[in-house]
C-alpha cells in the first residue's frame, strides 16, 4: 500500500480547488444545571424535540435518538460528546457577520429553552459546575469509540472523561493549496498569541491554569497515540512536507464488519504496513492537534477556547484576519522573536502562556499583540465585510494582556455560571 499517496489524497488533494474566502464555525458550550446537580439528559434530548417542532430536520440519528439537527440554512444543533456540552455548527460562509447574524437569534432560543427547565449554557471552556454533573455519555458510534479508547488505555490520566466538560471554539480556514503550508507554519506559530487573549478555560482545582483544555488533552490517553494532540512543531516549505508531519501520527481505531474497534495506538506508517490494514481506515483516523489539516480541506485552529457569548467570533475573527495578511504578521513574529532572544518550541510557548506566564516584558508583548490585531483588522478590511467589528473584545484584551480564563478566578462559580451565562 502506498502509503503517502494515501495521506496526500485524503488530505493534501482536497486543497487543490479550494480558494480564499470561506470560513466555518463551531462554538460549544457547557451545559449545567442551575439546581446544582447534574445535567437531566430528559431536558437535553428535549432540545430536539423544542427545535424539531420549529422546523429543524434530523440530520443524523442512532438508536431512534436525534443526534444532530439542522435548519434550513444548514446550521447544526447537537451535543458533543456529553449532553453537558452543547454545540453550535454553523453552516459556512464568506461573511462572519452573515454566520454571527444567524447565531445570535439560535443561541438567543436555546438559552431561554434550557433556562426554562432550569439549565443554562455558559460561555467559557471548563465546566464552572463540575464538581455536580456526570458523564453525561452521548450514545453515539463514534462517542463511543473515543469512550472506549480513553477510558482503557486513559487509566492514569486526572480525568479520563475530560470530553465531557471542555467546550472549545473551532474555526475553519479555506485555504488555497500554494499557500497552505505557510498558513499551517504561521498559525501553529500564534498558538501561544491565541493563548493569550482567548484563553477561558480555568482549571478544576484554581491552581492557575488559563487554558486547562491543553492539559486535559494532552495528559489523556490521546498522548500516546503518536503526534495526535497538542501543538505543531515544525516549519512547512512544500505540502511534502505536511505529508511527512502526518505520516508521524497515528492510529487507534478503525471499522470492522460496521463496528469500530479501538487498538494499542501504532503510527501510521507502521499500521497502514500491516496485511490487516484496508485503505479505507484512513477515514477512521482522528487527531486534535491545536491546529489540524482537515480532510474537508480546511485548515482548522482548534485550541481556542469558547468565549463568553457577546465576544464568540472574536477567535475566527482574529484568525480569518490574519489569513488575509499572512506576510506582515509572519515577518512581525519573526521580528518578535529575534528581538527578544526567543528560541523556544511553540509547545513550550503556549505552556508557558496558558499557565498565566507572559513569555517577554509587557511592554514587548503589548507592542506585539496590538500590531498582530492592527493587521488582522487589515486582513478583515480586505476582504471587505465589515467582519472586522469582531474583533471590537481583543483591543482591550491585548492592551491589558487578559483574558477571559485570567478573569474568571475571581470570582466563584455561581457568578462565573451567571455572568458568562448570560445573553
Amino acid at each position: 500500500m502506498d502509503t503517502r499517496k494515501l495521506i496526500y489524497d485524503t488530505f493534501i488533494k482536497p486543497f487543490e480547488k479550494r480558494e480564499y474566502g470561506n470560513v466555518g464555525v463551531e462554538l460549544e458550550f457547557p451545559l449545567v444545571n442551575l439546581e446544582k446537580a447534574p445535567v437531566d439528559e430528559k431536558v437535553a434530548k428535549g432540545m430536539f424535540d423544542h427545535f424539531l417542532q420549529r422546523g429543524f430536520k434530523v440530520e443524523l440519528e442512532e438508536n431512534g435518538q436525534p443526534l444532530f439537527i439542522t435548519n434550513e440554512d444548514g446550521d447544526c444543533l447537537s451535543f458533543d460528546n456529553s449532553y453537558n456540552n452543547f454545540e453550535f455548527a454553523m453552516n459556512y460562509s464568506d461573511n462572519l457577520c452573515a454566520i454571527a447574524e444567524r447565531f445570535y437569534p439560535l443561541l438567543e432560543e436555546v438559552q431561554a429553552y434550557f433556562k426554562g427547565h432550569g439549565h443554562s449554557i455558559v460561555g467559557i471552556g471548563s465546566n464552572p459546575y463540575k464538581k455536580y454533573t456526570e458523564k453525561n455519555h452521548v450514545n453515539f458510534s463514534t462517542y463511543n469509540m473515543v469512550d472506549e479508547y480513553l477510558e482503557k488505555f486513559g487509566k492514569d490520566s486526572p480525568y479520563p472523561d475530560f470530553p465531557a466538560f471542555l467546550s472549545s471554539a473551532q474555526t475553519h480556514l479555506d485555504v488555497p493549496l500554494c499557500d497552505l503550508p505557510k498558513a499551517y507554519t504561521l498559525f501553529s506559530k500564534l498558538d501561544f498569541v491565541r493563548g493569550l487573549i482567548l484563553s477561558n478555560s480555568p482549571d478544576f482545582e484554581r491552581e492557575g491554569y488559563i487554558c486547562y483544555r491543553d492539559y486535559l488533552w494532552e495528559q489523556s490517553a490521546f498522548s500516546l497515540c503518536p503526534n495526535i494532540t497538542g501543538k505543531v512543531e515544525g516549519e512547512f516549505k512544500r505540502e511534502d512536507d505536511i505529508v511527512d508531519y502526518i505520516m508521524k501520527k497515528g492510529m487507534f481505531n478503525r471499522i470492522r464488519d460496521g463496528k469500530y474497534e479501538v487498538f494499542a495506538p501504532v503510527g501510521i506508517e507502521e499500521y497502514f504496513a500491516r496485511e490487516d490494514a484496508k485503505e479505507e481506515d484512513i477515514n477512521c483516523y482522528l487527531s486534535f492537534k491545536n491546529v489540524e489539516i482537515t480532510r474537508r480541506g480546511t485548515l482548522e485552529i482548534r485550541s481556542d477556547c469558547a468565549q463568553p457569548f457577546p465576544d464568540s467570533f472574536a477567535p475566527a475573527a482574529f484568525s480569518t484576519g490574519i489569513l488575509y495578511n499572512m506576510d506582515k504578521v509572519e515577518s512581525l513574529l519573526e521580528a518578535f522573536f529575534e528581538n527578544e532572544g526567543i528560541k523556544e518550541s511553540n509547545t513550550i510557548l503556549r505552556e508557558k502562556t496558558v499557565k498565566g506566564e507572559f513569555i517577554a516584558s509587557r511592554n514587548s508583548l503589548n507592542e506585539l499583540m496590538s500590531k498582530i490585531l492592527e493587521y488582522a483588522e487589515e486582513g478583515l478590511l480586505k476582504r471587505g465585510k465589515g467582519e472586522e467589528k469582531l474583533l471590537a473584545p481583543l483591543y482591550r484584551r491585548c492592551m491589558l494582556l487578559s483574558c477571559p480564563g485570567r478573569v474568571a478566578y475571581r470570582y466563584n462559580e455561581d457568578d462565573i455560571v451567571t455572568m458568562y451565562g448570560y445573553y
